[in-house]
C-alpha cells in the first residue's frame, strides 16, 4: 500500500538526504532499537512467561528467517541458546 503523495515522498527524501552520515546512522540505530522493543513487547504480550534467551531466539528468527535456510537457522539458534546458557551459568 502506498498512499503517500509524491510531493510528500520527495520532501521526506530531501529531509533525510540533508542529514549528515552520522545523523543518518544514529536515526537508523534508533529505528532498529525501536523495532526490537515493539516486537519484543508483542512477543511478551503473547508469551508473558518467555525467558530472555527464548525472546532473543524469537527476535533472531523474526529478523533473519529469510536470510537462512531452515537448517542454518536451526544451527544458529542452537548456538545462540548454548552461548546464553553458558553465560548465565558463569554469572
Amino acid at each position: 500500500m502506498n498512499d503517500t503523495p509524491k510531493y510528500m515522498l520527495q520532501k521526506q527524501f530531501e529531509i533525510v538526504n540533508s542529514k549528515s552520515l552520522k545523523e543518518k546512522f544514529l536515526n537508523l540505530f534508533d529505528l532498529t532499537e525501536l523495532s526490537i522493543k515493539i516486537i519484543s513487547n508483542q512477543i511478551r504480550t503473547k508469551k508473558p512467561d518467555i525467558s530472555n534467551i527464548d525472546l532473543k531466539v524469537e527476535l533472531f528468527e523474526i529478523f533473519y528467517k529469510d536470510d537462512f535456510d531452515s537448517e542454518e537457522l536451526g544451527l544458529i539458534i542452537n548456538e545462540i541458546k548454548s552461548f546464553h546458557k553458558k553465560n548465565e551459568t558463569h554469572k
